[in-house]
């Protein structure tokens, strides 16, 4: 059914439904998306950040198999958002990211210790 609306809506209203759909479903999580200590205490650092490394580039590390065969060092002086675990590797690699970000529950959950023993903005 869904393939056979795919083809015969236009492209564009496919996804205003689509994304009015994914938001419906987000509404009853809202509140403590805004509310939730944790993530009004992101939100707040985040803003004071605002613009304050404007003209700077600035490098996202992800996580995954391939990362262990990149040359990271070359990073080591430049500001970069390490994602979810990435802190595993720091002792590794010599130096530790700039900032942590981790938008998974579930390892934020799994990992509340860990990243709150790190000395660095954390989102």
């Amino acid at each position: 059914m869904k393939k056979s609306l795919k083809k015969i809506i236009p492209s564009p209203l496919w996804n205003i439904a689509r994304n009015t759909v994914i938001a419906a479903r987000q509404l009853p999580n809202l509140p403590s998306a805004y509310l939730h200590p944790w993530r009004r205490q992101s939100m707040d650092t985040l803003a004071a950040l605002k613009d304050k490394y404007r003209g700077e580039r600035c490098f996202i590390i992800g996580n995954g198999p391939s990362l262990r065969k990149t040359d990271v060092s070359k990073l080591k002086n430049e500001y970069t958002f390490g994602m979810n675990r990435i802190y595993l590797a720091f002792e590794e690699w010599g130096f530790q990211t700039t900032f942590l970000a981790s938008v998974n529950d579930l390892v934020i959950e799994q990992c509340v210790d860990d990243f709150l023993s790190l000395d660095m903005p954390r989102f």
